[in-house]
């Protein structure tokens, strides 16, 4: 048994140690799931030929959630209907894999949190989707000289995303089987080059143990949040880090350099859950970043002319925004095309970017907030993961 499993098996005890046990009332609230199954990494044709021949593994599941219900004093409870939330940890058998060669995977180990929500709830059956957020722990990095194969992984500590669809059945009070499709995701948001990163899709089958018979709680309407429809404005500014990927190919190493972001946000919103907009936004990399990359790019793709090109630290992109909303909490999706950009003949192709991320907002702090953002191109290739600073006017 590898460290990862030894992991998984520790991390799993402590959650179930931590399983509250105190009082009348809350107890009823808490349940344990237990899931086990297979699955496969999603790749692109012969891109991992030199890596392995197969890519299945087998992945189990432990999590304590905690059952909301209209007693909650959050109204967006009600909104969500009433969804659990909790913690949880996951282990996937990636060293199963059959290696061609020394390099390799060793398990992943990913510890998350957790919000689930049924779309049909009876009595006996439910039918919803979930999402997982979290990290992921890998002990098998690439090595130019012991693990060269690997361009999976750079880094020891990955974000970790799954989203799920899941159909339950319950067949006593206590007790819920359920069958999952689970989509996984785990990189380094370019933190950490070569970063192919993690692509997976799940089939597991699952247990869970409610400490009491779960509530179908019926959402009233005093129980929803008092909206009126309005316009959201905000303004923000972020930090992050980025690899270079023609660093990597010419010197076969990369350093991080920083990136810098900022930009504005206009968005109605039409429910309390939901709004949308459009954005403006900025990217600047350093001077210093964009000498090291046309001289990268000179040795390595001399056909594409790059002594012709007009380097620029600055790029600027409008974009779509969509926000999801759950109290202080705001998840949110960009998709922006560049109406300025001079990063790189190949560094960053393309005119369309992706950013995805979250934040919280604190009101008694004049409405600013922290978040993060992943930027990507392709809707595939992370270019940066910023911590963000803003403020909602």
């Amino acid at each position: 048994m590898n460290k990862s499993s030894v992991a998984f098996l520790l991390a799993a005890q402590l959650l179930l140690l931590c399983t509250p046990l105190k009082g009348q009332e809350e107890p009823r609230r808490w349940n344990v799931t237990v899931s086990g199954g297979a699955g496969y990494m999603l790749h692109e044709p012969g891109r991992f030929d030199k890596l392995a021949r197969s890519f299945s593994y087998p992945t189990a599941d432990v999590r304590i959630g905690y059952y909301t219900t209209s007693e909650d004093p959050s109204s967006y409870a009600a909104l969500f209907g009433f969804p659990s939330i909790g913690l949880g940890v996951n282990w996937k058998g990636t060293s199963h894999f059959d290696w061609v060669g020394k390099s390799h995977l060793n398990d992943l180990v990913s510890l998350y949190g957790f919000f689930e929500r049924d779309f049909i709830r009876t009595r006996k059956f439910s039918f919803g989707y979930d999402l997982s957020l979290g990290m992921a722990f890998n002990s098998a990095v690439h090595d130019k000289d012991d693990n060269p194969e690997n361009i999976i992984f750079s880094s020891a500590v990955l974000v970790y995303v799954a989203p799920a669809l899941h159909l339950s059945y319950r067949p006593t009070r206590h007790l819920q089987l359920g069958l999952s499709g689970v989509l996984t995701h785990m990189s380094t948001g370019r933190l950490a080059y070569p970063n192919a990163g993690f692509n997976g899709v799940d089939v597991v089958a699952s247990a869970r143990y409610a400490m009491a018979e779960p509530r179908i709680p019926e959402c009233r309407e005093s129980e929803k949040p008092v909206f009126e429809r309005h316009m959201l404005y905000e303004v923000y500014a972020g930090y992050g880090a980025h690899r270079c990927a023609q660093e990597f190919e010419a010197t076969g190493k990369t350093t991080p350099w920083p990136t810098f972001a900022f930009g504005a946000i206009a968005c109605y919103q039409y429910k309390p859950t939901l709004s949308s907009g459009l954005g403006l936004d900025f990217f600047y990399f350093p001077t210093s970043f964009q000498q090291r990359v046309a001289e990268y790019e000179r040795v390595l793709h001399p056909q594409l002319h790059p002594e012709e090109y007009d380097y620029r630290p600055l790029s600027m992109g409008i974009s779509a925004v969509q926000q999801l909303h759950y109290g202080n909490f705001t998840a949110w999706v960009q998709v922006g095309a560049y109406l300025y950009k001079h990063l790189g003949v190949c560094e960053q192709d393309g005119i369309l970017y992706q950013r995805i991320g979250g934040k919280i907002v604190f009101p008694k702090l004049a409405n600013t907030y922290l978040g993060f953002s992943c930027r990507s191109h392709h809707f595939s290739r992370a270019a940066s993961l910023d911590f963000i600073l803003g403020v909602r006017i």
